[in-house]
């Protein structure tokens, strides 16, 4: 772990992704996992953790494949029913990851169109990112809304609803239902 790092940002990157090698590699085999031989094989793909995958993709060893957590069924549950999607089941650090996911395929992008210089393709993959994003964003505000509804409502029971929700999602429930808590006042009571 990297000291700038947080602990979420930390076990973000232990989120597996897959990856295609683009060569024979000699002596990664038994660190992923793949334990008859030392050697990977150019075109194999594997799952491997996002930290180690951001290297060898930033090192164009390997390229970097869209993740099931980020596949069209995903995408589209998101668009339609944020608020029901059960985000921890995908990765507890869900909207993390997905930001470190989009911060690296853009590198991967603007490395791309340096090196070929193709402005369409170019054009068409960060229209990609940025539909990616908006779904991303526009799903967390609902889902952030409907979080600080459920915070300020003390009589309910939420526990279904805290298992849908990823590591920061319940940190931002938490910390509204203890400011919540702290200015209540029973106006029956008085």
């Amino acid at each position: 772990m990297y000291p700038s790092q947080t602990v979420e940002e930390f076990f973000a990157g232990e989120t597996k992704v897959p990856i295609k090698f683009d060569r024979n590699v000699l002596g990664l085999g038994n660190l992923i996992g793949k334990d008859k031989t030392k050697e990977i094989l150019k075109d194999q793909v594997y799952e491997i953790p996002f930290y180690i995958a951001e290297e060898l993709v930033t090192k164009e060893i390997a390229t970097l494949q869209l993740p099931k957590i980020f596949g069209n069924d995903v995408m589209n549950a998101l668009k339609v029913t944020p608020i029901d999607m059960n985000l921890r089941n995908y990765c507890p650090q869900f909207y993390t990851f997905a930001s470190d996911y989009a911060l690296l395929w853009q590198d991967i992008i603007n490395r791309e169109y340096q090196r070929y210089g193709d402005e369409r393709q170019h054009q068409l993959d960060l229209t990609k990112i940025q539909e990616f994003l908006e779904i991303l964003k526009r799903s967390k505000i609902d889902r952030a809304v409907e979080i600080l509804n459920r915070a300020k409502r003390f009589f309910e029971d939420h526990n279904d609803f805290l298992e849908r929700l990823d590591d920061d999602e319940r940190k931002m429930f938490e910390e509204q239902r203890q400011v919540c808590e702290e200015t209540y006042v029973d106006y029956t009571k008085l």
